[in-house]
């Protein structure tokens, strides 16, 4: 259903709608993927000297931020293009939701990389899931378009409510409203958890590297 309705380009400005929604993606599908073996892939480093070994994935998501926030100026010149004006509002919205999304994703990196040393498959079953994720998070659609039944599910994805956010914020110049608390609780658990699963295994990675 939602295919064939942006097949026939059944919504206004498809390529801010798109846009707006793609770049965050890139930024979280390009982090997870190449921050997945930064501790695997880093093996001698790891051996040989001592750092604080969280930078390894970090540095790649932080990387990939910079990356993501010069792509804005892009996004600005087609809302521009279209007519639109951006609003004050940009101010607070793109570093709450740069926030909200840098955190959720260093807790998934730290947890994926840190079992990753021990489970080395775990990057191509990384890359598979990235790809289902994409078509479960409302991008080449809007989240109006899912089924009520299915709502809950979507919801259940911290990706949705955050990708729903940028694009309100881009192209209505409007805050995220309650729903983002989703996106932040996750956030708030993955740093968590993948922060308590690095310390728990990291004194073991040199053995395993």
């Amino acid at each position: 259903m939602a295919l064939r309705r942006i097949a026939r380009l059944d919504i206004p400005d498809y390529h801010l709608f798109l846009l707006s929604a793609l770049f965050p993606w890139f930024w979280f599908q390009t982090s997870i993927m190449l921050a997945a073996p930064a501790f695997a892939h880093n093996g001698n480093l790891i051996k040989k000297v001592h750092f604080p070994r969280f930078v390894l994935p970090f540095s790649v998501v932080a990387n990939n931020m910079v990356h993501f926030l010069l792509s804005i100026p892009v996004l600005l010149v087609f809302i521009l293009a279209s007519g639109e004006r951006p609003s004050p509002v940009w101010i607070v919205g793109i570093p709450l939701l740069t926030l909200v999304q840098l955190a959720l994703l260093m807790g998934i990196v730290l947890l994926v990389a840190s079992f990753d040393v021990f489970f080395r498959d775990l990057e191509h079953l990384t890359e598979v899931f990235l790809n289902l994720w994409f078509y479960m998070t409302p991008i080449l659609y809007p989240l109006d378009w899912v089924p009520e039944r299915l709502k809950p599910l979507y919801l259940v994805n911290p990706m949705s409510p955050l990708t729903e956010a940028w694009r309100k914020l881009f192209i209505e110049n409007t805050l995220p409203g309650p729903e983002l608390w989703i996106s932040i609780a996750f956030a708030a658990a993955a740093v968590v958890l993948g922060a308590g699963v690095f310390r728990r295994l990291e004194g073991g990675f040199a053995d395993a590297l």
